[in-house]
């Protein structure tokens, strides 16, 4: 749009600013339905609050905020997301930008670059199979002439209402057989929740069992991985039954080494951290404490507190790149099911990155669960 530099014009009291910023508010309400109020995009809003029109307009020309940094495509106030060639692309239209997805999961060579036919790819691109196994599934329809969802989409949607609802896997597989049968032919549905969950885990970031000792002695790893009971206490690694104990209430050599009595869960921290900066949004928000922050002696982000500066201070070096991931931690214990009577809790360990905008409206990057019993 022509009024697109004033977005970046430092001087907040010149007319080309005032100018823009009433075409910006026109254009807002303009695509917000009859609604009396607009998502905000200040510094201090972010696009995460909503005032009325008088209210943004005095925070957009207030010279202590202004335009949040980099927010130059106002895909939170009408205007149409778009791909790196200018062109809205067909699963946009469908209102998932599962291309988009695809590509900030994974720092691949450009979309062009895809499978050459069943089986067979460039040779040049690498051995980026996930990638291309994504697209490939997010080309396909769900069926023939679906104009809303391709099979990624559709069973990325499906996937997120189980977790959200508490599905079991059971349900899921029936859900999936009836909505086969509903479902016009030629219909690409997966046969099962385990089919839908190895297709869309290219997604996602898993986690690694690590066996641990029942009392919190130790962990099954590094010089423990193979060991059979606790070096500290003594205590056997395995579940025992009531089939594994004598009637002398000794153990017997055939208990079932398959089930560990404690396991942690663990959810690596190095490629969560590189995943931070495989969106270029985000990448951009990562640097945002030191490039975008308005700094003017306040308190609003942890960046302004002492004990901010008294690290910048005492690590000089690392506080100089900006891109330098600052991290917070919580832990705490619950009983997931809410039943005080079973000894089941759980303790998560949340890292939050705090270079971030709004750090705690953000979700956690990793976390390391520790049940009573899996």
């Amino acid at each position: 749009m022509e009024y697109r530099g004033w977005i970046r014009d430092p001087t907040k009291e010149s007319p080309e600013y005032i100018r823009g910023v009433n075409e910006f508010l026109k254009f807002a309400f303009q695509n917000s339905e009859g609604s009396r109020k607009i998502m905000c995009p200040c510094i201090k809003c972010a696009n995460l609050q909503s005032h009325s029109r008088s209210s943004v307009y005095e925070h957009l020309t207030d010279p202590r905020r202004g335009f949040l940094r980099g927010y130059t495509k106002w895909t939170f106030h009408g205007e149409e997301p778009t791909t790196s060639s200018g062109t809205t692309e067909q699963h946009l239209e469908m209102g998932h930008d599962m291309d988009g997805l695809i590509r900030d999961v994974f720092t691949i060579p450009p979309l062009e670059e895809r499978f050459f036919g069943e089986g067979e790819r460039n040779p040049e691109v690498g051995e980026n199979v996930k990638f291309y196994k994504l697209v490939k599934e997010n080309e396909q329809l769900l069926y023939p002439n679906c104009k809303n969802y391709s099979k990624l989409s559709f069973m990325v949607h499906l996937y997120h209402l189980k977790c959200l609802h508490g599905w079991s896997d059971k349900s899921f597989s029936m859900l999936l057989d009836l909505l086969r049968d509903a479902l016009p032919e030629g219909n690409v549905l997966p046969k099962s929740y385990y089919e839908t969950k190895k297709m869309i885990s290219g997604l996602g970031l898993g986690y690694e069992k690590i066996h641990a000792c029942p009392n919190d002695c130790i962990l099954y790893w590094d010089k423990h991985i193979n060991d059979q009971r606790c070096s500290k206490c003594g205590t056997s690694r395995w579940k025992t039954t009531n089939q594994d104990v004598q009637a002398n209430g000794k153990e017997t050599s055939e208990k079932k080494k398959n089930l560990p009595a404690k396991i942690l869960r663990w959810f690596p921290l190095k490629p969560r951290l590189q995943r931070l900066f495989m969106s270029s949004k985000v990448s951009e928000s990562m640097r945002w404490h030191h490039e975008g922050r308005l700094n003017d002696g306040s308190l609003r982000h942890p960046a302004d507190s002492l004990a901010w500066k008294e690290f910048n201070s005492r690590y000089p070096t690392f506080s100089l790149d900006p891109r330098n991931v600052r991290l917070g931690v919580a832990s705490d214990g619950f009983n997931p099911f809410k039943t005080m009577s079973i000894t089941h809790s759980t303790w998560p360990v949340i890292l939050i990155p705090y270079n971030l905008p709004h750090p705690f409206k953000t979700m956690s990057i990793t976390h390391s669960t520790w049940p009573e019993s899996n």
